[in-house]
């Protein structure tokens, strides 16, 4: 519990850090990334079949039932 706390206060920290500095972009970087890595995740576990407007739950149907 103390690894995600600290991870949480970290990503905090970083957040507080890009707005002082006026450098949202970097957060739009990272949030863009973390986009990008999920819909790669999506379409390799569900053999390619993910659609861009997919819940997660929907996502996670698919492996659960589908496969």
């Amino acid at each position: 519990m103390d690894n995600k706390r600290e991870r949480l206060t970290s990503i905090e920290t970083l957040v507080a850090d890009c707005i002082l500095s006026h450098q949202e972009a970097i957060i739009v970087r990272l949030i863009e990334q973390l986009e990008s890595d999920y819909v790669e995740l999506a379409k390799l576990a569900t053999m390619g079949e993910y659609k861009a407007n997919w819940t997660h739950r929907e996502v996670l149907d698919y492996i659960t039932y589908e496969l």
